[in-house]
């Protein structure tokens, strides 16, 4: 999660690359964001996570499940 103020800089993209590499033995990566969360659905896909499914939580909340394979 980043904080509003520093939307738009490229941290989320940087953790989630760093995780990727520092858990070098994991074989896939989830994760999850509301539903209706569009910046986090483009970068999940943007970093080639594939849309794994929807969960509802509430009546109100929806969230979408993405996984990436790793090498």
């Amino acid at each position: 999660m980043i904080h509003p103020t520093y939307f738009r800089k490229g941290i989320a993209e940087q953790l989630l690359c760093f995780i990727e590499e520092y858990e070098y033995t994991a074989k896939k990566v989830i994760v999850s964001t509301g539903s209706k969360n569009f910046p986090a659905i483009h970068l999940y896909k943007k970093c080639e996570y594939f849309k794994k499914g929807e969960r509802q939580v509430t009546e109100r909340l929806t969230l979408t499940v993405f996984e990436k394979v790793l090498r």
